[in-house]
């Protein structure tokens, strides 16, 4: 048993390898800082949907940015509350804002990438940078600095969109489970493998984003959430995307208010990697279930006072691999808090997920906001 035992642990351990070798330290050791485009013309579009109160605190912001040439396209997309009127309201003001109105209708129903659809289509500039009503930018290099991710010919920049910091185990929970994923959509991506992206922070050409809706699946346009995974998943590559890293290219978000939302949050987002590309699924699969031998495995030569390999194997996770991730972590905002707890809230997350992931197939989430 013992020996079958350690095969386990070293090929997982070697799985990890490649991935931290290949993926996790081009972030973690590679280029941050990037130099702002201030003259590329760029549309910034917003799908807002009973948004009144977020929009009057980003628009100002967004009108503020130190960039030449921009506007912001605000779809409303069956707003209830006074979107409309705070968008009417706020037009005189900041001439740079178009507001674009879809009414209810109860014969239609559809997800996101609908309203996202018309935005696109509504803009004047071929470059379009999404975002959502919720999110503030670090500063006012923000929209430069994506911008300047178009250069070289690429046609999508992927930006990253940390979680503020707030109180309790929700704040930690979520916000460790977005720097997780941030770093393997970043690595990935710098590994010249993008398989997706976040629409808090995201940027393309319409022509790349017209191609997509050609091509795509109509029933994607069904879907309540995911639109920007699968946008990206479907048609991003690596010579043509870029990823943009630097701490003032960063959209902060607010963290969800209640475990039970972050948990219905999760599962929402979850429904979307069904549709993802075949190679794509067992890379995502591949590495936590690396991650989960591993631990089994080390688990298990404890178990068996297996000592000096039981020391081995967590030596090579704590010396080689674990550092890696941390300062990748540290590349995309982690502070002091995640940072010290990541190992613990690693084990529970590689019991989590798979919780969540199942519970998917049990009920469907149907609602994007």
């Amino acid at each position: 048993m013992l020996d079958t035992v350690l095969i386990a642990m070293f090929l997982a351990l070697g799985v990890l390898l490649v991935f931290h070798a290949l993926m996790f330290s081009l972030l973690a050791f590679g280029q941050v800082r990037g130099t702002p485009d201030r003259k590329l013309p760029i549309s910034i579009v917003i799908c807002a949907r009973n948004e009144a109160h977020h929009l009057q605190e980003l628009i100002p912001l967004l009108m503020d940015q130190d960039h030449e040439e921009l506007e912001v396209v605000v779809v409303n997309d069956r707003s209830q509350d006074d979107t409309a009127e705070v968008l009417e309201w706020m037009r005189p003001k900041f001439p740079r804002l178009r507001a674009v109105n879809i009414q209810a209708d109860e014969k239609f129903n559809y997800g996101k990438k609908i309203a996202l659809g018309v935005g696109v289509r509504e803009a004047r500039y071929d470059r379009v940078l999404v975002t959502d009503a919720d999110c503030r930018p670090v500063g006012r290099d923000w929209v430069s600095l994506m911008a300047s991710g178009f250069a070289k010919g690429r046609t999508i920049v992927l930006g990253h969109s940390p979680y503020r910091r707030s109180h309790g185990i929700t704040d930690l929970l979520e916000r460790y489970d977005g720097l997780s994923k941030a770093v393997l959509y970043v690595s990935a991506a710098k590994a010249g493998l993008p398989y997706m992206g976040v629409g808090r922070n995201l940027a393309y050409t319409k022509e790349t984003f017209f191609q997509a809706r050609g091509k795509g699946p109509r029933k994607h346009d069904q879907l309540m959430s995911g639109d920007d995974d699968l946008f990206i998943n479907q048609v991003a590559k690596g010579r043509s995307t870029a990823v943009m890293v630097d701490p003032a290219s960063f959209m902060e978000t607010d963290g969800t208010p209640g475990l039970s939302m972050w948990f219905r949050r999760k599962r929402r987002h979850y429904t979307t990697a069904r549709y993802y590309r075949f190679g794509h699924k067992i890379m995502l699969m591949v590495f936590p279930l690396a991650r989960s031998v591993f631990w089994a495995s080390l688990a298990t030569l404890g178990l068996l006072g297996a000592w000096w390999e039981f020391i081995l194997g967590l030596s090579v996770k704590l010396v080689l691999f674990l550092p890696v991730m941390l300062r990748a972590m540290y590349r995309l905002g982690a502070d002091r808090s995640i940072l010290l707890a990541a190992l613990p809230l690693e084990w529970l997350f590689l019991v989590l997920d798979p919780i969540i992931y199942f519970s998917t197939m049990v009920m469907k989430p149907r609602r994007w906001k």
